[in-house]
């Protein structure tokens, strides 16, 4: 598959404003994840195996990135969690920021919808996203499936459904609308099928990477491939400190070519430590990972039963 990798040239470190975008072409993961797919047909899941994972960071953050901006993805509510058990199943990402905080497309698209979800059920619930957009956009995934970005607990919405937009166009501003503890952007990824929320993946392998910035991720399981829900993994180097969840639940969906159940995004490249540790918070695995800017280090991360 041919695709086109754009990030956005930025200042050194975090940025303050974006710059010229520039193109560059995907190249292969230097590691092969472990898949995991549930598909009952054997040769639509042969099909998906045999597609080369490689990075697919095609997306704008939805805040501009601007020094008063959070335009950070939270890192204690990420895609996949429970916040330590406290909250339902995040099947997004959330950008905190004040009120009427202006929120962007991430790409260029199509606006499919566009208003209030007491009547159109969009989550779990009606009324769960309140004032909501959903953009469909002219990407594919991995395995060939469309794309679509949504953003809700708006304050206020600019566009209507059917309006093209362009990367960056304003669609609204960051509120509290739905079920939100709040002011925040809750920011999500569908892929397939728009309209249904078990359709999501994590939407850190696909925002553009900060510059000189990539990731980690990795598929956390046991000796017989069962992946391990909710397992904490610490990510450190010098002065510096993560820590982050496996997904939990059967809504939370890996990306079926990548196969992941965690990601650590936004790290400067460099030298890593990565501890998976138990229930008691002794170490169970450990290893180093060098992370390289614009690009993926994936872990194959088997713990004994």
């Amino acid at each position: 598959m041919r695709c086109l990798l754009v990030f956005w040239l930025l200042a050194a470190g975090l940025p303050l404003a974006a710059q010229d975008a520039q193109p560059t072409r995907l190249t292969p993961a230097t590691a092969t994840p472990q898949n995991r797919i549930a598909a009952a047909d054997w040769a639509t899941a042969t099909a998906i195996a045999s597609i080369e994972p490689v990075e697919h960071h095609l997306l704008r953050r939805p805040i501009a990135l601007e020094d008063d901006n959070v335009h950070w993805v939270d890192r204690t509510y990420p895609y996949g969690s429970t916040q330590w058990g406290a909250r339902a199943v995040h099947l997004g990402v959330e950008f905190v920021n004040p009120r009427y905080t202006p929120v962007y497309a991430a790409a260029p698209g199509r606006v499919i919808f566009a208003g209030d979800d007491a009547d159109f059920l969009l989550g779990p619930q009606k009324n769960y996203y309140g004032r909501v957009v959903i953009l469909a956009h002219d990407l594919r995934s991995l395995e060939d499936l469309p794309v679509f970005t949504l953003y809700a607990h708006l304050e206020r919405i600019d566009v209507a459904t059917g309006q093209a937009v362009a990367a960056g166009e304003a669609l609204g501003q960051v509120g509290s609308s739905g079920v939100a503890l709040g002011a925040h952007l809750h920011f999500e990824v569908r892929v397939g099928v728009p309209f249904d929320y078990r359709m999501t993946r994590n939407p850190a392998l696909w925002l553009q990477q900060y510059a000189e910035h990539g990731m980690i991720a990795g598929f956390v399981h046991y000796g017989d491939g069962v992946p391990i829900d909710e397992k904490r993994i610490a990510v450190r180097a010098d002065g510096f400190q993560r820590e982050v969840f496996t997904y939990h639940g059967e809504r939370v969906n890996s990306d079926p070519v990548w196969g992941e159940n965690f990601t650590v995004s936004d790290l400067p490249a460099g030298s890593y430590e990565v501890l998976v540790l138990d229930d008691g918070g002794r170490i169970a695995y450990r290893s180093t990972v060098d992370v390289r800017a614009y690009q993926i280090a994936f872990l194959d991360i088997a713990i004994d039963n």
